[in-house]
C-alpha cells in the first residue's frame, strides 16, 4: 500500500538529515506535527484527523513515537522515528543506507584502480587512491560523491575513455561523446563536472578542448581587416570593423578565399583578456588577431583559407599546456607558426610543474615540431618551475606589432 502523504514527507526530511550519514545515530528524529502536516498540504480537517488516524496505527505497529497533548489527549503534538525505526522507513521508502552507497563507490572506485592507465598510469592510481581517502573518511571530492556510486562509476569510466584516447585535434564535442560511452549530448550536459575531474586528474584546469575536442557550433573570434569571398561571387567585409568579430564554421564552409590587408597573423591563447587587449592596441591594423586555445574545426578551416604568403606568429602562456597549444597550431596550419613573446622568465614566487606537467614537458621536447623551442622547455624541466608564465605578467602593452618591448621579451 502506498504510505500516506505526512509520512512521505516525514521520509523526506529524515532523509535530508540523517539519510546520508555514515554510522548509527545517537538522538531520534523527531517533528511537530502540526509542521510536518502543513509541510505535506494536510490541510482539511477530515485530512488531518485521517493522518491522526494512521499515525496512530503505525505507533501501535511498534514503528513510530507520538507526543500527545497533556490533557487532551488525542491531539497529536510531536512524531518520533525512534532509532530502532530507521531501518523500517529506509526499506518502506527503498531508500539504500549510506555505508551501503559508501561501500558501492569504494568498490568501483577500486575496481578502476585496479586497471592500469594506458597513458597516465601513475596520475591515474594517484586520484583513485585521492578518491578512495576521501570515501573512506566519508567526504566527497569534486566532482565525485560518494553518495552517488553510479555516477562514479560512469565518471571513472567517461574520464579514463577521454584521456586513454588521442583525440584528433577538433573533433566534435558530441562525437567524442558516443566514443566515450554516452549518448550524443551526454558530455555537453555534464561538461563543468567532466572538466571539473580532469583538473583533479592532472593537477591542473583542463577543458575538453585541451584534449582536443571542441564544442558542435565551432567559431572563431577575430579583430584586424578580413574579407571572405564566397563562390556565388558575394563577400562579407570587415575590413571596416575596428573591434572584435565571430566567423561560423557554416560561413567557413562556404569561403572560397580569404584576404586581408595584414602583414601578418597572430594567434593568441587567452581570449577573455589578451586577446581584448591587443584588439586595442592594434591600431594601425596591420596585425590579423585570432583569439586560439587549441585548435577548433573552425580555425583550422580559417588558417586553410589565408594566403599562404601570410607569416603566422603565437602568442601564448608559457606553461607546459601553452606550448603543447603551439604544437598542435603547428599540426594544424598549413604554414610555419612562430612563437611570439614566449620566453621562459623566472617568477617572483615559485610555481612548480604539477604532475601532467611532468608527463608532457618530456614528449613536447622531443617532438620534431618543437625542436626550435626544446631550450625554453629544458630550461622549465631543469628548473622544475613553470616561472612567470601567463601572458597577462608581460606588463603593458605598446601600440601596434610587435606589442611588447624586446627588454620584456627577450627577443
Amino acid at each position: 500500500m502506498k504510505p500516506p502523504l505526512w509520512l512521505t514527507e516525514l521520509h523526506r526530511q529524515w532523509q535530508s538529515a540523517r539519510g546520508g550519514r555514515l554510522g548509527a545515530s545517537a538522538r531520534v528524529f523527531s517533528r511537530g506535527w502540526d509542521e510536518l502536516l502543513d509541510s505535506a498540504g494536510i490541510k482539511s480537517a477530515e485530512d488531518q484527523a485521517t493522518a491522526g488516524r494512521e499515525a496512530l496505527a503505525f505507533q501501535r505497529a511498534g514503528n513510530l513515537d507520538l507526543k500527545t497533548h497533556r490533557y487532551r489527549t488525542y491531539l497529536i503534538e510531536r512524531i518520533t522515528v525512534p532509532l530502532e525505526s530507521e531501518a523500517w522507513l529506509r526499506e518502506l521508502f527503498g531508500t539504500v543506507d549510506a555505508a551501503q552507497l559508501q561501500r558501492r563507490s569504494l568498490e568501483n572506485v577500486a575496481a578502476a584502480k585496479a586497471v592500469p592507465h594506458a597513458r597516465y598510469p601513475q596520475l591515474w592510481t594517484q586520484w583513485c587512491a585521492s578518491l578512495e581517502s576521501a570515501f573512506t573518511e566519508g567526504r566527497s571530492l569534486r566532482p565525485l560523491n560518494w553518495k552517488q556510486p553510479e555516477e562514479v562509476r560512469e565518471m571513472l569510466s567517461v574520464i579514463r575513455k577521454l584521456t586513454e584516447t588521442e583525440w584528433t585535434p577538433g573533433i566534435s564535442i558530441r562525437t567524442a561523446s558516443v566514443q566515450v560511452g554516452l549518448d550524443s549530448k551526454g558530455l555537453e550536459g555534464r561538461q563543468g563536472s567532466v572538466e571539473s575531474a580532469l583538473a583533479a586528474l592532472f593537477g591542473n584546469a583542463t577543458s575538453l578542448q585541451s584534449l582536443g575536442i571542441t564544442g558542435s557550433a565551432s567559431h572563431v573570434w577575430l579583430a584586424g581587416p578580413l574579407v571572405l569571398h564566397f563562390a556565388d561571387g558575394s563577400s562579407v567585409d570587415h575590413a571596416a570593423t575596428h573591434g572584435r568579430y565571430s566567423i561560423d564554421h557554416v560561413d567557413l564552409l562556404r569561403v572560397k578565399s580569404l584576404t586581408t590587408t595584414a602583414q601578418r597573423l597572430l594567434t593568441v591563447e587567452n581570449q577573455k583578456a589578451t586577446f581584448k587587449d591587443l584588439t586595442a592596441a592594434n591600431t594601425d591594423r596591420s596585425t590579423l588577431i585570432v583569439a586560439s586555445s587549441f585548435p577548433t574545426e573552425a580555425l583550422k578551416m580559417l588558417l586553410a583559407a589565408l594566403p599562404a604568403s601570410l607569416p603566422h606568429y603565437h602568442f601564448g602562456d608559457t606553461d607546459p599546456s601553452g606550448w603543447h597549444i603551439l604544437l598542435k597550431l603547428r599540426e594544424a596550419s598549413p604554414r610555419p607558426v612562430l612563437p611570439s613573446h614566449m620566453r621562459w622568465r623566472a617568477a617572483p614566487a615559485p610555481s612548480p610543474l604539477t604532475a601532467h606537467d611532468l608527463t608532457l614537458l618530456p614528449r613536447l621536447i622531443e617532438h620534431p615540431l618543437l625542436q626550435d623551442c626544446r631550450a625554453e622547455l629544458e630550461m622549465m624541466l631543469k628548473q622544475g618551475d613553470r616561472g612567470d608564465f601567463e601572458q597577462e605578467s608581460l606588463g603593458m602593452l605598446r601600440e601596434n606589432w610587435p606589442f611588447y618591448s624586446i627588454e620584456q621579451t627577450r627577443q
